[in-house]
């Protein structure tokens, strides 16, 4: 597909290409408004960009992805976190980070990302209505910083490790969580996760105890709280299995994580 390019627009777009622009925001057309000369001001500038397929939609106001000549046309990258980058360039304030299964696919331990990126806020925090159309939206508070995938904040394998035992009801597939789960324990520094469990109730311990016990017993024995209630693992409901050793009532793993050594 072919698009034109009137001469004016053409220095912008020779900026873009040589930064190899990825997404763009109004104050960056500005600023290249600027830098080329163009009296036409931002607004119509990105209007006619978009008009003829230089510049592509997200669900973020103000901000597009640019699609450079190369595409031979108005076609994107499939960038599978472009609308979260697009949220925290229309945001900077938000502390929006890819977790769960999304983290497992941006470390490489699952072959394939969720449909829509599944992205933790902080407890509290209300997610634009944008961010909600284009991603899964959970709370969960970290410890540890994040790692950039991709351009994007991804959650630490510790962190997600210990956000799979504080909120089991945020996973929306264990079958992969627990298939990953060997080499994501494999990533996680031990420091770090005590680091991240540091302050956190000793359910979440338990539980995490529980999840990796048949993976790596001599952690689960040194993470585990000792002497306390019983802990469910999932909502309160009928029952997969009760854990006699770490008394923890599962109501959400497919199998006992007692298995996952053996698999």
């Amino acid at each position: 597909m072919t698009r034109s390019l009137p001469p004016s627009l053409a220095r912008i777009v020779a900026l873009l290409e040589l930064d190899q622009a990825f997404l763009v925001t109004m104050a960056d057309i500005e600023e290249l408004r600027q830098q080329t000369g163009v009296k036409t001001n931002a607004k119509l500038i990105s209007q006619r960009l978009r008009d003829l397929g230089w510049l592509l939609p997200t669900e973020q106001r103000g901000v597009w992805e640019f699609a450079p000549g190369a595409h031979a046309g108005p076609l994107g990258r499939g960038h599978p976190f472009r609308e979260v980058r697009a949220a925290l360039l229309a945001s900077p304030q938000l502390s929006a980070d890819i977790c769960l299964t999304s983290a497992l696919w941006a470390h490489g331990l699952v072959d394939r990302a969720p449909e829509h990126p599944e992205v933790a806020l902080p407890t509290g925090t209300v997610a634009t209505a944008s961010l909600k159309r284009a991603a899964r939206v959970v709370h969960f508070d970290r410890c540890l910083e994040t790692v950039h995938v991709r351009g994007t904040p991804v959650h630490a394998p510790a962190t997600i490790l210990t956000h799979l035992a504080s909120r089991p009801s945020d996973v929306r597939s264990w079958s992969a969580v627990l298939e990953a789960l060997p080499e994501l324990l494999e990533l996680v520094d031990t420091d770090d996760l005590r680091r991240e469990l540091m302050g956190r109730s000793a359910a979440v311990a338990t539980r995490l105890a529980y999840l990796i016990h048949g993976l790596d017993p001599k952690l689960a024995s040194e993470l585990s709280p000792g002497d306390h209630g019983k802990v469910w693992f999932g909502p309160r409901g009928p029952l997969k299995r009760h854990n006699q050793m770490f008394n923890v009532a599962d109501t959400v793993l497919p199998v006992s994580p007692d298995l996952l050594g053996q698999i």
